[in-house]
């Protein structure tokens, strides 16, 4: 064979292995184009493809290969999962906590309402016994004083009535006040001093004595009261001597006093 022919065969068969080299990486770049775009608008192709790749670094050991894959976008997104994960557990557990601290306050609350509802109930009770047992002492007395109208309109005799019925409206007034006075406590509003409860009645002689001095401040004062309270009060003023006599001798028969008219 000359030595052109073997020129001319080497020749030919550099330039094959030229063109299948130049196949070869024309495909292989078309391939590597294509896995790119496909890992990018495909999550599946690139999952495939990063799978495909880690089972291969696998061969290195798992911290090689974890080393190599720490910045792909799959680690990147895995590590973005795992952390969004453990904020959101935190959150949660705070959110948890702060649940059943609120619900706590909350049955708190509810316990202190009803202790609070009963508790007004209980006073509400309380107060209207009070304003009850107020209310009958109350009518009593008006009872009483109307009662011993007749008794105190007679000279003397009258006097006497009077001092006894004025004992019992103190009495009624200081009892009255203590009725208050525990209400006040109820509501933690401490308490009146009842003085009236130490007030005394004088006696007969004491009011027979200051009667000709003391008479006309008397009937002035409960006038002044009765104006400024707007009553209509009836007028207070000396008895006619008619009126002594009618008063003393339906009670009693006064010789030359008492007679028939």
């Amino acid at each position: 064979m000359s030595a052109d022919v073997v020129t001319r065969q080497q020749t030919g068969s550099s330039s094959r292995s030229w063109t299948l080299k130049s196949l070869f990486m024309a495909f292989s770049l078309v391939a590597l184009l294509a896995s790119n775009v496909a890992s990018l608008v495909n999550s599946g192709a690139h999952d495939l493809m990063h799978s495909a790749l880690l089972r291969v670094l696998l061969i290195g050991g798992q911290p090689f290969a974890e080393r190599l894959l720490k910045d792909s976008p799959k680690a990147k997104l895995g590590q973005d999962i795992k952390d969004k994960t453990a904020d959101f557990e935190i959150k949660n557990k705070r959110l948890a906590a702060t649940n059943e601290l609120q619900a706590k306050q909350l049955d708190e609350v509810n316990v202190r309402n009803r202790q609070l509802a009963h508790q007004i109930d209980a006073n509400g009770k309380q107060a209207k016994e009070t304003v009850a047992t107020v209310h009958q002492r109350l009518a009593k007395g008006v009872s009483r004083n109307v009662s011993a109208l007749p008794a105190e309109s007679i000279p003397y005799l009258g006097l006497g009535v009077t001092l006894a019925v004025t004992s019992l409206d103190i009495y009624d007034a200081c009892q009255t006040m203590k009725d208050f006075n525990g209400l006040l406590r109820m509501m933690g509003q401490g308490e009146e001093k009842p003085e009236l409860c130490g007030r005394r009645v004088p006696t007969v002689d004491q009011v027979l004595s200051s009667a000709k001095t003391e008479w006309r401040n008397s009937v002035q004062r409960v006038e002044e009261e009765s104006k400024a309270i707007k009553f209509s009060a009836p007028e207070a003023r000396l008895p006619t001597g008619d009126e002594v006599t009618k008063a003393v001798c339906s009670v009693l028969t006064v010789p030359y006093f008492c007679t028939v008219r």
